[in-house]
């Protein structure tokens, strides 16, 4: 007795035969498939452009096929569907595309409309040369929205359901009409970070994280047993909690995590350093071939070499020297730096190979010093790493982050007093994490308290009226949370540069500092009574006090002044003392952090402003006497 489908039996349709549900099968797996290829298909060409790929120079090759089986011989089973050439002058019927003749699915796949609609929408944007940062343009017949503008095109995964003549078509459009009032496309479209941007992104993030990058210490963690039997990895996990009296599960599994998280992080970026050196002695052993034989074929018996040492097939061998290639190409231009503290998306990066050009390579180049300084001196034994591949493995920045300055593109950093040499020969700087009370000004008072300590109102914040502590798990408070009432962020992610207009020394942001996001506070020594010296006023219903950086302080003593600033200084109540912070207005990546410094710091000023600006408020000034410039 044959076995009739739910849908035949509703329908009135006579059951299938078994040729029937096979043909059927297949449609519907060739219409998924092409939905598949329709949806992706627009977002890769979209990030290729992006990371400024040039169709004109360099052609596309799209190739699909089929794969049966999953055996050792799977490659002896391909079963090609089509090819097709995309370049400039691509169209989805041209004679350039060449799809397999008999082929009933590479002719479904060829006629799929919504492939066919995304394709021509991608290079109509392609052939545009707008933006690559813009979104791609949408079919001119998809719905308007309530703004006028078209409405991205939506189509619905319609998983197992086939659209055929069993199949209600005016839900479905009205199911698609409501897809897309759902979804309309932004009136400001954020532009995106390039590939490349991406890629520079992480190894910054990677640096001033608060990720350890020590070999020994993993080693000795994970070989260290304790008395107990355990592992000295598992008893510094509770020696962690204990200092944090939390003796909860969750407080050891955190620690224990983060730990793991550190040696995994280690051992990966031991990988990729024992892969690039590889590469450089494979380039050797061929050369040293070659000295007998011709390069190609010194080439293809240094590959079958390899082989026999990996175990690997040369299929497999050549799939990997390709990603371990561009390892190598990233230590070459940016150095180590680049590569052992390179993001999560490295192996991506240096498999697609999108953004390798002279150009991209040449800001890493520029940007290798700037990667050191900050390496050397946030994880100054990251270059114990290096010792597999016999580098040196003492660090070439010592002492602070700060204490050096980035001296412009491909130059090594030099040291902070060296700077301030012309006007101080004996220059040298105390880098504070909270200010200091000057006690022949003030003696043990601090003109900054507004609410005394033991006022019940001393910990209610006056900008959001929640309660602030320095204890994470009480603290409520969301002021300034990178600054405040939180774990302390390992480090700013800010430089010192050498500035190419004369302003001395500059401060450069590595990261970009959202609109709102606390920059630092403005630290120094507490101190009254100066004259003629660049200081900080701070002014309470109780005294007027000044903070001076002339010796001592922090990064912000290193802030610019700027007719059209990017940040600003706001009075800021915590746990009942005033402090002055800087606060970003949107600063990005590898900008110059810069400030107003006001009218009250220009007047009777003999000194010009350098900010550059159309709009400069004092670029007409004399400046007859040559002075530190400490900030401008």
């Amino acid at each position: 007795m044959a076995t009739v489908s739910p849908s035949a039996k509703s329908s009135g349709e006579a059951p299938l035969t078994p040729k029937g549900r096979s043909a059927r099968q297949m449609e519907d797996i060739t219409q998924q498939l092409a939905l598949q290829v329709s949806e992706q298909l627009p977002g890769i060409l979209h990030e290729l452009l992006q990371g400024g790929f040039d169709p004109d120079s360099q052609p596309l090759q799209l190739e699909c096929s089929l794969t049966a089986g999953n055996g050792p011989r799977v490659s002896d089973n391909r079963l090609p569907v089509a090819a097709v050439h995309i370049g400039r002058d691509f169209s989805p019927f041209s004679a350039r595309s060449t799809p397999l003749v008999g082929n009933k699915f590479s002719q479904d796949l060829a006629s799929s409309q919504p492939l066919v609609e995304n394709a021509q929408a991608s290079f109509q944007a392609w052939n545009s040369r707008t933006s690559s940062h813009r979104p791609l343009p949408v079919s001119a017949d998809a719905p308007p929205g309530n703004d006028g503008r078209p409405a991205k095109r939506v189509r619905k995964d319609i998983g197992q359901r086939r659209l055929g003549s069993n199949t209600d078509s005016t839900s479905v459009v009205r199911e698609e009409e409501s897809a897309i009032r759902k979804k309309r496309i932004s009136d400001n479209p954020a532009l995106q970070p390039s590939t490349f941007d991406k890629f520079i992104g992480g190894i910054w993030d990677s640096l001033y994280s608060g990720v350890r990058m020590d070999i020994t210490e993993v080693i000795e963690q994970w070989q260290a047993i304790e008395s107990s039997g355990q592992p000295k990895l598992l008893t510094d996990a509770e020696q962690g909690i204990a200092i944090r009296s939390d003796t909860g599960t969750f407080g050891r599994i955190s620690i224990l995590t983060r730990k793991i998280s550190q040696a995994s992080k280690t051992c990966r970026s031991l990988e990729v350093i024992i892969q690039a050196h590889w590469i450089q002695c494979f380039d050797e052993r061929v050369n040293e071939l070659s000295a007998e034989q011709t390069f190609d074929k010194a080439k293809r018996i240094a590959i079958a070499e390899a082989c026999v040492d990996f175990d690997w097939s040369e299929k497999e061998l050549r799939n990997k020297m390709a990603i371990w290639r561009g390892y190598h190409d990233i230590k070459t231009t940016g150095g180590w730096v680049a590569l052992v503290f390179a993001g999560t998306g490295l192996y991506r990066f240096c498999k697609y190979r999108v953004s390798f050009s002279d150009e991209t390579f040449g800001i890493l180049r520029a940007l290798r010093h700037r990667f050191e300084v900050a390496a050397d001196t946030l994880h100054p034994r990251w270059r114990i790493l290096l010792s597999i591949v016999g580098e040196p493995t003492e660090p070439k920045y010592k002492g602070h982050p700060h204490d050096w300055v980035v001296n412009g593109p491909g130059n090594e950093a030099i040291p902070l007093p060296q700077t301030y040499q012309q006007w101080d020969k004996n220059f040298s700087y105390i880098h504070l994490d909270s200010s200091i009370i000057d006690d022949e000004a003030w003696g043990p008072y601090d003109p900054r308290i507004v609410t005394p300590e033991d006022d019940p109102t001393a910990s209610k914040c006056q900008s959001c009226g929640q309660t602030q502590s320095d204890s994470p798990p009480q603290n409520s408070c969301m002021c300034y949370t990178n600054l405040y009432g939180s774990m302390r962020a390992h480090m700013v992610p800010l430089q010192l540069f050498r500035t190419p207009n004369g302003k001395n020394n500059g401060l450069k942001a590595c990261c970009p500092f959202e609109t709102g996001l606390a920059v630092g506070e403005f630290v120094g020594q507490i101190t009254s009574g100066l004259e003629g010296m660049d200081v900080m006023v701070g002014e309470t219903h109780r005294a007027t006090y000044q903070i001076w950086q002339g010796k001592q302080g922090n990064h912000t003593r290193f802030v610019n002044h700027s007719c059209q600033p990017n940040s600003h200084f706001e009075r800021f109540i915590w746990l009942g003392k005033q402090r002055i912070v800087l606060v970003s207005e949107g600063i990005e990546a590898d900008e110059e952090v810069t400030v107003d410094y006001g009218q009250t710091y220009w007047q009777n000023l003999d000194k010009e402003c350098k900010c550059g600006h159309p709009g400069c408020r004092y670029q007409n000034r004399n400046r007859d006497l040559i002075t530190p410039p400490e900030d401008e």
